[in-house]
Parts: C-alpha cells; sequence; structure tokens
C-alpha cells in the first residue's frame, strides 16, 4: 500500500493560513505530512525534513544495522565507524588501511610492539624489535661476543645474555677465565 497519495492528502488539508503543516513523530520515524518516503522503508528523506540519507534504498535509514567494510553509511549515522570498528584510528585492511586487526585498538600500525606473540605494530612481523639483547657464543663458553648481537623476546641458539667474552673464539678466554702463564692476554 502506497502512503504518498494519502500524505500528499493529508498534506493538503492540514494547511492553515500561515502555510505551516502539522508534523509529528511516532517511534523514530517521520509521519509529516509534507515529508516523502520514496523508497517505503518508513522513513522520509532528509530532503523533505526527515531522517533518511538513501531514500532510494529501503535498506540505508535511521534504523538499519551499519554493516562494516560495506562502505555504506547503513544507518544513517556518520557517528558509527565503518571502516575503524575498534576506534584506533587506523581504517582497517579490509577498507584499503593499515590496521591489521579492527577488532583490537592495540594493534594499529602506531602500536608498539611488545613480546605477546601478535604483530602488534602491523608490519607482518610478530614480536619483532623488541625484547632483549643477546650475544653471540661462539665458543660455549656462556660469554657473548659485545660486537654481535640480536633482539629478541626468548633468546637464540647460540646467544646468551652476557655481553662480556673479549675473545668468542676459544673458550679458555672469558672474565672468569684462570690466567695461564702461555703469552696470551686473558682478562681474569
Amino acid at each position: 500500500m502506497r502512503l504518498l497519495p494519502w500524505i500528499l492528502l493529508l498534506s493538503a488539508a492540514c494547511r492553515t493560513d500561515d502555510k505551516t503543516t502539522d508534523t509529528a513523530s511516532a517511534g523514530g520515524q517521520d509521519t509529516a505530512p509534507s515529508a516523502v518516503d520514496a523508497d517505503g522503508d518508513g522513513y522520509a528523506s532528509v530532503e523533505t525534513g526527515g531522517e533518511d540519507c538513501d531514500d532510494g534504498d529501503p535498506a540505508v535509514n535511521p534504523g538499519a544495522e551499519e554493516t562494516p567494510y560495506n562502505g555504506v553509511d547503513d544507518d544513517c549515522d556518520d557517528a558509527t565507524p565503518d571502516d575503524d570498528l575498534d576506534g584506533d584510528g587506523y581504517a582497517s585492511v579490509e577498507t584499503g588501511g593499515e590496521d591489521c586487526d579492527d577488532g583490537d585498538a592495540a594493534v594499529n600500525p602506531g602500536a608498539t610492539e611488545s613480546c605477546n606473540g601478535v604483530d602488534d605494530d602491523c608490519n607482518g612481523e610478530v614480536d619483532d624489535s623488541t625484547g632483549d639483547t643477546w650475544y653471540a657464543d661462539a665458543d660455549g663458553d656462556g660469554y657473548g661476543d659485545p660486537a654481535v648481537s640480536v633482539q629478541s623476546c626468548e633468546g637464540a641458539s647460540g646467544y646468551v645474555a652476557d655481553a662480556t667474552d673479549c675473545d668468542d673464539t676459544t673458550a679458555a678466554a672469558h672474565p672468569d677465565a684462570e690466567e695461564v702463564c702461555d703469552c696470551l692476554l686473558y682478562t681474569s
């Protein structure tokens, strides 16, 4: 049943000498006699004083639920996010943005990476450039070479937390080694 003819008839009957019309709203829907609802969704267009931002599409109106990432303001409310659901200021990769997890505001291109098994900064690498510094221990004496290091959360095979080895080519040379008279200089 089309309401347009009835609305126009009521609109003409409700006119007064000062050219105003009687308007009312029931349940969030526009019922003003001068308002037009071209798509039949129960909401008049904004052009005619209603709230429907797209009166050519019945799926778009103030009562509709916003559908993420579709590029349409389904609920006619600019404040409802469509491409940044977690509100972290970064649009999701689904809409051409850089946020790799739009369900977690702590994960975005501006986040600081931490040791948690998550790519916090959305650079494609998990737990990179974070954690402790580990030093190569090529001679296996438990003391690392201060010139060769990596940064990681859990260390790596062949690396230790100590950086005090003065000669990482021989296990006999390290800060706690006993000095022997062999004409070689070792730190004790």
